[in-house]
């Protein structure tokens, strides 16, 4: 298989299996025939030689999807799995920040200008994401509240290992009344500020789960 032109090295790639969860890691080479990704750790996924796996691969401009074949391991350093470019792949169209669809509960509540950034606020109202991505998210409120205003957002995410939840800075930018069985809600676009780069990395290794099983469905 020719050498696959938007596969580049020190990029992000998300690889997984249907049995094996997607995990977040970073190309290392890129070759004629191959790439090699950056092993994780053992706790977190093992590959055999052989297996399929399923990525998900994000540019600027797009999303590629495809399965390809692990063809070797080697030990390193550093670690490596080596990969053969897949036959085939999908391209998709996306925005800067790539969006899946969650629906996740959440504590919020409206954040001063005069105690940002350093004192947050009781998180007393609750609300609920529609999509996620790593630039902000599209949720569900049972309040009104006008763009401009900044939320303070406690945000478990699902399978994270510790127990603690994303605190969060989102500005709303954009609301729209919405009646659902019959009660007003409003649903509200938000964009994260202030957003460190691990809190991004969590947010963006779970999008990419998500977008993978979503492939898995559609397969």
């Amino acid at each position: 298989m020719a050498e696959m032109k938007f596969i580049l090295n020190n990029t992000p790639i998300i690889i997984g299996s249907r049995e094996k969860k997607g995990i977040r890691t970073l190309i290392q080479e890129t070759g004629a025939d191959s790439f090699a990704i950056l092993a994780p750790g053992s706790e977190e996924i093992v590959l055999g030689r052989g297996e399929l796996v399923e990525a998900v691969y994000n540019r600027e401009d797009a999303r590629y999807e495809f399965t390809t074949r692990v063809l070797e391991y080697d030990p390193g350093p550093p670690p490596l799995y080596r990969l053969a470019y897949p036959e085939e792949y999908q391209r998709i169209q996306v925005r800067t920040h790539v969006r899946a669809r969650a629906a996740l509960e959440f504590r919020y509540a409206l954040w001063p200008a005069a105690d940002w950034p350093l004192r947050p606020p009781r998180p007393h109202k609750r609300g609920i994401t529609l999509d996620l991505s790593g630039g902000g998210a599209g949720v569900i409120l049972r309040e009104e509240v006008r763009a401009g205003d900044l939320l303070y957002i406690e945000l478990h995410l699902p399978g994270r290992r510790h127990h603690l939840p994303l605190r969060l800075a989102a500005r709303v930018k954009r609301v729209a009344p919405r009646d659902i069985d019959g009660v007003r809600r409003y649903e509200v676009g938000v964009a994260f500020e202030g957003l460190s780069e691990r809190q991004e990395d969590q947010i963006v290794a779970f999008v990419f789960h998500r977008l993978l099983e979503e492939r898995r469905q559609r397969s």
